[in-house]
């Protein structure tokens, strides 16, 4: 492989990347500035080597600088003068609890950046070598594991396509040689100057003495994550052995997880934290998880949060998820006849109805609308004729349904009287008999059980 940037090293990189790399759809991260300036540069070349080849761009607006607009319609403007079309994706940044900006504006990027991918697109990012020597660094100092110090890999899944780094076998000088040989123009974010982010610093102050001593430690740090990007890799199948037995469902079951080393324990819950979507916590938080998640009372419920996510134990499951929304304080009103779906508030998902197919337990059709309630209460259902009526409290416990989810369940009266729960329980005196009913649904609502 020659040395320094050029167009043939973009195409054996993506040749080594994808299959039928020379008739595949590409989609360049563009922020402006000289690394993603190089490489739409050179994709736009590569395209007109290969027919088979689509480019585009996409430039995420964060709205966090002045310039953000003027930075806009300068990608639109340099995508247009390579025959590139440039979509701008705008986003409000807002971070979580515990977070950077910088966390922040990241996520937020990637999220729009996925949903504008189409299916089967690959996303080209410009990270190059020195990029991967920042990120080892900084996740070293950060005390990060394995998964961390393997940093960014060139090849991952995101969205509905593939999200790639073709540029890390590549430095930045040589990018900005090929850049300025080209004639380019790029955005100079006068940001990146200040060393009160902790990237800058590395980049301004650590780096360069960093490479006067060693010239070769950007790519010995690449090396490095290579290194434990195969480890991260046995370890994930290492869990996923475990989650087979630990697995219930979307669950993990408390008592499969005691049976664990405590190494294996914490590779499990962090391999299965990440794949249900959410930032895996620190080892202090995960060590704390471990203690109370496993050695509470039988019938304790512990509770760890951190940024967006909050881990709960119930029984002998474990659950990962966000934190379950906010019950109404106030009545709704449901005029079933005309409207066959009904929007509850927002993160309690929707009810809907439906004609009853035959021998199906159905709601009698109710002769005025329903009152849709989240009231406490000592409500009871019949649930068969001859038979006491049970109480609301005692049902939800004996059909598992997780506590914290109790209040959020929609109660449907019609006057006073209780007729359904949710689409769980229909009091057998509100049951359609000789003549059709409707059957009540629950739908895109947190998980309850």
């Amino acid at each position: 492989m020659t040395s320094g940037f050029t167009v043939s090293r973009l195409d054996e990189s993506l040749a080594r990347l994808v299959r039928d790399a020379r008739v595949a759809h590409y989609c360049v991260a563009f922020s402006g500035g000289v690394d993603s300036t190089a490489l739409l540069h050179a994709m736009a070349m590569l395209r007109a080597q290969y027919p088979g080849v689509e480019v585009r761009a996409l430039h995420v607006n964060h709205h966090l600088q002045p310039q953000a607009d003027d930075w806009a319609r300068h990608c639109a403007e340099c995508a247009v003068s390579l025959a590139v079309t440039c979509a701008i994706l705008d986003v409000r940044v807002v971070p979580a609890r515990g977070d950077s900006m910088e966390a922040a504006a990241r996520a937020a990027r990637y999220s729009a950046l996925s949903q504008a991918l189409a299916n089967g697109e690959y996303l080209l990012t410009a990270h190059h070598r020195d990029d991967q020597l920042e990120t080892v660094l900084l996740q070293l100092l950060r005390g990060a594991g394995i998964a961390g110090l393997s940093a960014m890999p060139e090849c991952t899944g995101i969205g509905s396509g593939r999200l790639l780094r073709p540029l890390l076998d590549i430095g930045r000088a040589d990018l900005m040689a090929y850049a300025t040989a080209a004639g380019l123009c790029w955005i100079e974010d006068l940001s990146n100057e200040d060393t009160r982010f902790d990237r800058n610093f590395l980049r301004r102050r650590v780096l360069p003495a960093l490479n006067e001593r060693w010239p070769s430690a950007a790519a010995g740090a690449s090396r490095s994550a290579r290194h434990l990007a195969e480890a991260k890799a046995l370890l994930e199948e290492r869990a996923q052995e475990d989650l087979a037995l630990a697995g219930a469902g979307a669950n993990l079951r408390v008592s499969a997880i005691r049976a664990l080393d405590p190494a294996r324990a914490r590779n499990l819950l962090r391999y299965w934290i990440a794949r249900a979507g959410f930032r895996a916590p620190s080892s202090a938080i995960l060590d704390q998880a471990l203690r109370q998640m496993l050695h509470a009372r039988a019938d304790a419920m512990p509770l760890i949060e951190w940024g967006e996510a909050e881990l709960r134990r119930f029984r002998d499951a474990l659950y990962v998820g966000r934190a379950p929304p906010q019950a109404p304080s106030t009545d709704l009103s449901w005029d079933w006849r005309s409207n066959a779906r009904f929007d509850l508030p927002e993160g309690l998902g929707r009810l809907q109805h439906r004609p009853a197919f035959p021998g199906e337990s159905a709601l009698a059709h109710p002769r005025q609308s329903l009152r849709v309630s989240w009231q406490s209460g000592a409500h009871r259902l019949l649930l068969a004729e001859r038979t006491p009526r049970r109480t609301l409290r005692n049902l939800l416990q004996e059909g598992g349904v997780v506590p914290w989810m109790r209040p959020c369940l929609p109660r449907l009266f019609v006057g006073n009287s209780l007729v359904a729960v949710a689409d769980l329980w229909i009091d057998a005196g509100s049951l359609a008999r000789d003549e059709a009913g409707i059957v009540i649904e629950w739908l895109d609502h947190p998980p309850i059980f």
